[in-house]
């Protein structure tokens, strides 16, 4: 079968589009024809090694094993059942399935905690096993979710890893309210645009960001109320949130980018008793500005975000067949062309929303 995999990390070079050996099926295991993948975030950074920076190629996450070579990346896939282990139990050939990049141990003492997200002792599709970059992947029958008729396979993959995660962030980590005022950095990305989506059902009021001008207008399309460019010196946009939101403030900050000047923004607009969700940055060394003084005397709050549960890739898919999200995807390309997708995500400056792959187009 075709499919891309990495042996080494580095630039886009490193990524080898080839013939590979056919996924082996275990008797409890799923055997999909991948008709949906696409290049994330995260993908760059595994094909980069950013994480070996941090912690000399060890396990970042505790009770997960460290980052494996070779890899075949993609979280997100999406396809038809084509063959099933002779011990599988809830699928059969010819199931439209999406792939779960957050499985769980239902075992395992975080999740029996309600923190399925933080599962430990199994392993992660693009992480710690083989991902969805790839004609067929086999899988234990746990790590796939049956499709809705009326779900594609391309809107599935392409909000698999970004809308479960904003969801969570939205509804639990910041328990965001009708009226709230919420500030989401990095806003034409996946994570940006699934977290205003999730946000604009909430009945907050939206505050995007870009670099480029040309964005504003398509961002208030998806959703914002109030687009910033944060190419801008930091007063000026920090005066034009302030004039938004009436001196108030903002609620809640989440902040995909990591960069040090969207940073000092949000601490020069958050309003006393508000949350920061910082995301972005977490291959950085670098750490977030914030001081004592400044949890005390705003009362301030931080937390922090690990994927997504079961419950929250439910929601995903249950309000996509309703058709009250919509993932946004920019362009889809053959697998093949694999080493200009990642350039695209990394690099490109017009991209708003996902980059998908079809692992069957040349």
């Amino acid at each position: 079968m075709k499919a891309v995999r990495i042996f080494e990390h580095g630039d886009i070079d490193v990524l080898k589009y080839d013939e590979y050996e056919f996924p082996e099926i275990g008797e409890f295991d799923v055997l999909v024809k991948v008709k949906a993948t696409s290049v994330s975030g995260w993908d760059i950074k595994y094909r980069k090694g950013a994480w070996r920076k941090l912690n000399e190629g060890k396990a970042l996450l505790p009770g997960r094993k460290g980052f494996p070579l070779p890899q075949q990346l993609g979280r997100e896939s999406a396809g038809e059942v084509v063959q099933v282990g002779n011990r599988v139990s809830n699928f059969e050939v010819g199931d439209r399935v999406l792939g779960l990049v957050h499985p769980e141990n239902s075992l395992c003492e975080n999740a029996i905690r309600g923190l399925g997200n933080l599962s430990t002792e199994l392993d992660y599709p693009g992480h710690t096993m083989f991902g969805g970059n790839a004609q067929y992947i086999s899988r234990p029958e746990h790590y796939f979710m049956k499709l809705p008729e009326n779900v594609s396979f391309r809107s599935a993959a392409a909000g698999a890893w970004a809308y479960p995660t904003a969801h969570r962030i939205i509804t639990d980590r910041l328990n965001v309210q009708v009226g709230d005022v919420v500030f989401v950095s990095g806003s034409s990305g996946g994570m940006g645009i699934a977290t205003i989506q999730w946000a604009n059902l909430k009945g907050a009021l939206i505050i995007g960001t870009t670099r480029n001008s040309d964005k504003i207008h398509e961002l208030e399309r998806l959703g914002c109320d109030k687009v910033v460019n944060t190419s801008a010196p930091v007063n000026e946009v920090v005066n034009e949130i302030n004039e938004f939101t009436k001196g108030r403030g903002v609620d809640h900050a989440i902040e995909y980018t990591g960069a040090s000047n969207i940073q000092e923004i949000i601490l020069k607009t958050i309003r006393t008793g508000g949350t920061i969700c910082p995301v972005g940055g977490d291959m950085s060394s670098n750490p977030f500005p914030v001081r004592v003084i400044d949890f005390t005397r705003l009362e301030l709050n931080m937390v922090g975000i690990r994927g997504s549960r079961l419950k929250d890739q439910v929601a995903f898919l249950w309000a996509l067949s309703l058709g009250t999200i919509k993932p946004i995807i920019f362009k889809t390309m053959p697998l093949n062309a694999i080493k200009e997708a990642h350039e695209l995500v990394e690099n490109g400056k017009d991209v708003v929303g996902k980059v998908m792959l079809d692992p069957w187009v040349h």
